[in-house]
Order: structure tokens, then sequence, then C-alpha cells
């Protein structure tokens, strides 16, 4: 077993750890297998306890800010929540007020004030006794969110007569925080071969969520904070390693078999 050892670096200018973990069952060279090892180390070292790494970096479109999920009753698609997309999309123009339906049309949410305390945090994972190691490098961090005089509650009034995924719900989780790195580099080693990945255009990385109350006419009546615990959701996710991942009952029984 490889020793449980963490090496932490720090400097004005970046955040660099390195970590020796069990990589055994990093299976290729391929992003997606190797996203969910590196998953929760993102999530301590840049998303403290506010904010939930995207459940994989190849779905980074669906984590924008106002973005909305809705939870299913059942799993569908291989997933327990369903992405409606950015809130403009979902919104009824003719009821909401006609101010707030220009901003978002105009999708200018970046944080001018938000100022990250490195320049770049760069994250190693290693095996020593087998070679495999993931690496990501985050340069160049930025935030997108909701600003603090814009209150959707009671501004807002979603398309619920035209959207079915909306019909009957009486809550929607948006995304009102995002974390982003203007360029990623990701490389996966295992044993004498490797892969890098350049991940460019501000790619989202953690968020944060808020969840609001549907009233019948489909106004947003109220507002209930999400932090970390939302992984305890019914969120589906594709890899066992990562903490979103809720196991079908079937692949139970057969890997008990």
């Amino acid at each position: 077993m490889p020793k449980k050892l963490k090496v932490v670096v720090k400097s004005l200018y970046s955040h660099e750890i390195r970590k020796d973990v069990s990589l055994e069952d990093l299976k290729s060279l391929r992003l997606e297998d190797a996203w969910p090892f590196i998953r929760d180390e993102i999530e301590i070292e840049i998303g403290s306890s506010q904010f939930v790494c995207i459940p994989h970096i190849t779905e980074a479109d669906l984590y924008k800010v106002t973005s909305l999920f809705v939870p299913n009753e059942k799993e569908t698609n291989g997933k327990m929540f369903t992405p409606l997309g950015e809130l403009i999309k979902n919104v009824n123009k003719e009821k909401s007020n006609a101010e707030y339906v220009q901003w978002l049309e105009k999708g200018d949410f970046c944080d001018s004030d938000f100022k990250f305390p490195h320049e770049s945090v760069k994250i190693t994972l290693q095996d020593e006794a087998i070679k495999n190691k993931v690496r990501v490098i985050m340069v160049n961090f930025t935030r997108t969110a909701v600003p603090k005089d814009k209150d959707f509650v009671n501004n807002i009034y979603l398309d619920v007569e035209n959207n079915k995924d909306l019909k009957g719900k009486k809550s929607v989780y948006m995304i009102t925080n995002v974390l982003m790195a203007k360029t990623i580099e990701f490389r996966v080693t295992r044993g004498t071969s490797s892969r890098i990945f350049h991940l460019g255009n501000a790619s989202p990385l953690v968020f944060g969520l808020e969840e609001f109350l549907i009233g019948d006419d489909g106004k947003l009546i109220a507002k209930e904070p999400v932090t970390i615990k939302s992984k305890s959701l019914h969120w589906q996710k594709v890899d066992p390693s990562d903490h979103l991942y809720i196991p079908d009952k079937r692949q139970e029984e057969a890997a008990a078999v």
C-alpha cells in the first residue's frame, strides 16, 4: 500500500499539493476515468465547505451560473436529476420582472471584485508502487455569481406550462456561484504511458447551489441555501468513486456473485 503522504507547498503565486494514494483502479488514460480521482482534492483545495466540485469535467457546460436542475423521482437517463439549462431559457418573460429578464439576457455574471489567493493551484496524486499518477494544474481563477442585489424571489416566473420537466415541481435547484479556471492542464499517467489534456475557455470547477420554491403559477416564492451537503441529494453521477454516485441495485447484486 502506498504511504498516505501529503506535501503542501504554498507561495504568493501558487498552491501545490502532492499526495501518495492508491491509483490501482485507474483503468485508462482517458479524462473520464481519471477525473473522479482528483475531484475530491479540487473540492477540498478550492471549494472549501461552500462549493461542490462538478461531477465530471466533461459535463462542464451544465454547470453555469443560473443553471437549473430538478430532482427525479426515479433514475432517468442514468441520473437522479434533470438539467434544464440556464434560467433565461426557462423563464416566463411576460410574467417576470422586465428589468430582470433584460439582465438575464445580457448574461454578464462576472464577479469583478473576486480575487483568488493564488494565481495557480497544482494537485498531484501519485501511486509510486505502480507508477500511476493524476495531475491537474489550474491557472487564473475567476468567479461568476448572481449579484447580492439581485433577488429572483417574487421577480421571476418559470415557464411551468411549456416545460414538462417543471410541471408539478415544488422547487428547483439553481447554481448561483461558479468558480472557474481560465486554463486547466490535466495529465494522466499509467506506468510508462501518459496523456495530457489542455482545457481552456474558463472551465467551471466548483459551484454553489440554492433551492428556490415554486408557486403554482411558476413564481419563485422563496429561497433556501444549499451548501456542500448537496452531495447527499439524489444526484446520480458517472463513476462509483464520486460521492454523488448512487449504486444501481442490480450492479451491487452482480458484484456480490
